[in-house]
C-alpha cells in the first residue's frame, strides 16, 4: 500500500510539473510557430449559481493532420479538484481562410487527461478564435459552460 501511494505520488508531481515551457515532452502539443503560450483566465460556471474562475491558464496549440490540438495546463475546475492537471483537446476543427486568424469548431471530442480518457467531460458547442496575440474558448465540458481568454 505504502509503494502504490509513493507511486500515484510520484506520477502526480509529474503531471503537475509539465507546462509550456517544457517543450520537450512529445505527448502534448506544442506551438509549431514558437514555444510561447497564451496566457488568461478560465472561467467554470458550476451549475449551481457560482462561477470557479482560474487566472494565468497557460494555453498552447499545434496543428496536426488538418486538425487543432490545444492543451490548458495546469487547470482545476472546480474549487473541490484535489489536483491541477494538463486537459488535452484534440481533433478540433478549424478555418484560416482570414489571414492571421483560427476560426475553431468542435463537438463530441473526449479530452484526454492524467494519462488518459475523460469521456464524463466530453467537449461540446467548442468555439473559439486564435491570432498571433489572442486566444479565446467557449466550450461545455461535459455538462460545465467553460470559456477561456488569453493573449501571448
Amino acid at each position: 500500500m505504502r509503494l502504490l501511494k509513493s507511486l500515484l505520488t510520484i506520477v502526480s508531481i509529474a503531471l503537475l510539473s509539465l507546462s509550456c515551457e517544457n517543450g520537450d515532452n512529445n505527448d502534448l502539443p506544442n506551438n509549431p510557430v514558437d514555444s510561447k503560450c497564451y496566457k488568461g483566465t478560465m472561467t467554470v460556471d458550476q451549475n449551481d449559481g457560482t462561477l470557479y474562475t482560474q487566472e494565468n491558464v497557460e494555453v498552447d496549440y499545434e496543428l496536426r493532420d488538418g486538425k487543432l490540438n490545444f492543451v490548458m495546463y495546469k487547470v482545476k475546475f472546480a474549487n473541490g479538484m484535489p489536483i491541477k492537471l494538463d486537459m488535452v483537446v484534440e481533433g478540433v476543427d478549424y478555418d484560416n481562410t482570414v489571414a492571421g486568424k483560427f476560426t475553431l469548431s468542435g463537438d463530441g471530442i473526449i479530452p484526454y487527461a492524467m494519462g488518459g480518457p475523460f469521456e464524463k467531460f466530453t467537449i461540446s458547442n467548442l468555439t473559439g478564435e486564435i491570432t498571433t496575440n489572442t486566444f479565446t474558448l467557449e466550450f461545455m465540458c461535459g455538462e460545465y459552460p467553460v470559456t477561456y481568454t488569453g493573449t501571448k
